[in-house]
């Protein structure tokens, strides 16, 4: 048997929340690490090449930067970036590597997976997933995780020199956050022994499922003040977004995985123990990954020039334009289907697999199953 050394890996997206952590994880379990990135000059980049890892500058839309990027690789994982052309990607890379020697490759999926979810991100990866399954040279694994924990820190700013945490989401919104680094680590464990795991669908888990008065609660105690949930409308919503500069094809995304979470659904199935059974180590609780997390945010630290910033884009927001996703949808192109789209909470086939199939690693049922529908439960 070859060892751990002669075996090499590589990783998509490597500058990204669960890129960045599996190739860490393999560089210190003694792989050879091929870090495939667009921005070599990237922090994350440089401190990958540090390591040792070989940087791999390329586009995964191209497939010819897919194919040279697999040549002489073992294992790979691809994590396609939450951007257009989602399917496109999945796709050139899917050919690149049956062409290719490479043995097994780790995809990131999601837990929303859907034909007819109104997001065009998820009905991509749906059909992606579907064309993974077609491999024939190459065995595969998917991760797939619900909303990941950093999204609970786009509105730190407000967070932490305002004490408000404005949210759209009515109820609970409950979700047991998995943080990047334990997902990366599930992937490389996964490709440091892929033997078992073909076929196989895991879904890692913070160690609670938690509701937006935790995260409130959690950021309280990091803050050392009183966090209010500020409950906003989806217009309001989305002129924060806008405000903020993201791109609006994440925030034509984001809405509807809101929703979601206002059903509860990232709930269903409760907890598994997917990241200690793969990784020999605890999931990483939200405190702790709140913690790291705003550590590193320069907009946390809690001073005056900070918070007249905080209130002045605050304000900003009045009077930004609402965006209209509905135009933007369609000068897209995006697909609208005559036959009607779902949130999952209302897909049937949707329910069937995530309560008939097992996510966990042992394969028997699934750890803390919610018996009623997430919006009807807890």
């Amino acid at each position: 048997m070859n060892s751990q050394a002669d075996k090499k890996i590589l990783i998509t997206a490597a500058n990204g929340h669960t890129g960045l952590p599996a190739a860490k994880e393999l560089l210190r379990l003694g792989f050879q690490v091929r870090a495939m990135v667009r921005n070599p000059q990237n922090p994350n980049a440089l401190a990958l090449k540090r390591m040792g890892a070989e940087i791999f500058v390329g586009d995964l839309e191209d497939y010819r930067d897919n194919k040279k990027a697999l040549e002489g690789i073992d294992r790979a994982y691809f994590c396609p970036p939450f951007a257009k052309n989602t399917l496109f990607k999945t796709i050139a890379f899917i050919i690149a590597a049956e062409e290719s020697a490479v043995e097994h490759v780790v995809y990131m999926s999601q837990w929303l997976l859907s034909q007819d979810h109104p997001s065009i991100n998820t009905k991509e990866q749906w059909l992606g997933d579907q064309i993974v399954k077609m491999h024939r040279k190459v065995q595969y694994t998917f991760v797939n995780p619900g909303m990941f924990a950093f999204t609970y820190f786009f509105t730190v700013e407000m967070i932490a020199q305002l004490g408000i945490m404005p949210t759209s989401i009515k109820g609970k919104g409950l979700n047991p956050p998995p943080s990047e680094e334990d997902q990366g680590r599930v992937v490389a464990h996964i490709l440091k022994d892929p033997a078992g795991h073909h076929g196989k669908t895991y879904r890692p888990t913070g160690p609670k499922i938690i509701s937006q008065q935790d995260v409130a609660d959690t950021f309280s105690k990091i803050f050392k003040r009183k966090v209010k949930i500020l409950e906003i409308s989806e217009k309001m919503l989305l002129k924060s977004l806008k405000s903020m500069g993201y791109p609006i094809y994440e925030y034509a995304n984001i809405i509807y995985y809101l929703k979601d979470v206002e059903q509860n659904v990232m709930a269903y199935g409760g907890v598994t123990d997917v990241v200690k059974e793969l990784t020999g180590r605890e999931p990483e609780d939200f405190e702790t990954i709140a913690r790291r997390a705003v550590s590193k945010m320069p907009q946390a630290n809690q001073n005056f020039p900070n918070k007249m910033k905080a209130l002045f884009n605050f304000m900003k927001i009045a009077f930004t334009k609402t965006p209209d996703l509905t135009s933007f949808e369609r000068q897209q192109h995006f697909p609208n289907f005559i036959h009607g789209m779902n949130q999952v909470i209302e897909n049937e086939s949707w329910i069937k697999l995530r309560t008939q199939t097992s996510y966990n690693v042992k394969n028997t049922s699934i750890k803390g199953q919610i018996d009623l529908l997430p919006s009807a439960a807890l």
